[in-house]
């Protein structure tokens, strides 16, 4: 569409009557092409929000189906490992019926069941564990302290530790914060309180960063101060961002010793 306009000279009776002087400009109006630009880009808004949102559930819909495969083979291989256990258990009972154990494969037949229980009991901790991730039986939700482990290890006053934090039901997000490990006890029968840093090589601060969807382990080394007394061990995480959180516990030292390692 093309409209005609008069160059700016003086007019009268409302009307633009062209002298001899004047330009007439001829300027292209497209009244529709500004609205098609805006329309184009709410468009190109939409089906890049859309892609995002799809992409998004696609990727959480596939780390969901992982963790429900690995659970169910989990669980077949533990029915495998009683079935396991108890043919083991009945081959003992008739033998000791029959007076005809050796002294040696009574010994080895033991050792084997002996790793078998410690198999179904690390299988058991393990399904239990990743229910709890995916389907907690309470109604627990967020940064939760999963377990603390501790075991000695040759050498004096030397020990292993292990920390697991998980995030429970919501998995949408990852959840990041800082967690802080110290131990409680006594020393030349006063009480003091030693930071897991200050007597464990693998930490170099304070607190220890985390960031993690499902769960997140922490373990090491750490040596206890000559004549120190371990009690407790305390343990507090504080989560990031607009839905802070804070947890923390303290355990006692003998009970996270008498825990079967991992």
């Amino acid at each position: 569409m093309w409209v005609v306009t008069c160059a700016p000279v003086p007019v009268t009776v409302n009307q633009c009557m062209p002298a001899s002087k004047d330009k007439l400009v001829l300027v292209k109006h497209a009244p529709g092409k500004g609205r098609r630009q805006i329309l184009l880009v709410l468009v190109l808004l939409l089906l890049t929000a859309f892609t995002n949102y799809y992409l998004g559930a696609f990727t959480s819909e596939k780390r969901y189906s992982q963790m429900l495969s690995k659970l169910t083979n989990l669980s077949i291989e533990h029915q495998s490992l009683q079935a396991e256990e108890k043919s083991l258990r009945q081959q003992v009972a008739n033998l000791e019926s029959s007076k005809a154990v050796d002294r040696h494969a009574k010994q080895e037949i033991q050792v084997t069941l002996n790793r078998l229980n410690a198999e179904l009991s690390q299988l058991q901790k393990d399904i239990t564990f990743y229910k709890n991730i995916m389907a907690p039986a309470d109604n627990a939700k967020g940064l939760q302290l999963e377990r603390i482990e501790i075991s000695s290890l040759p050498g004096e006053q030397a020990y292993a530790y292990k920390i697991m934090l998980t995030q429970v039901s919501d998995h949408r997000a990852y959840v990041s914060g800082v967690l802080a490990v110290n131990l409680l006890g006594s020393r030349d029968g006063a009480q003091e309180v030693i930071a897991l840093r200050d007597i464990s090589e693998d930490l170099a601060e304070l607190g220890v960063t985390f960031r993690f969807r499902y769960f997140q382990e922490f373990n090491g080394k750490l040596v206890l101060p000559e004549g120190f007394s371990p009690e407790q061990i305390q343990v507090v995480a504080q989560t990031r961002g607009k839905k802070a959180s804070r947890i923390e516990q303290s355990i006692a030292w003998l009970a996270l010793l008498t825990e079967p390692n991992r």
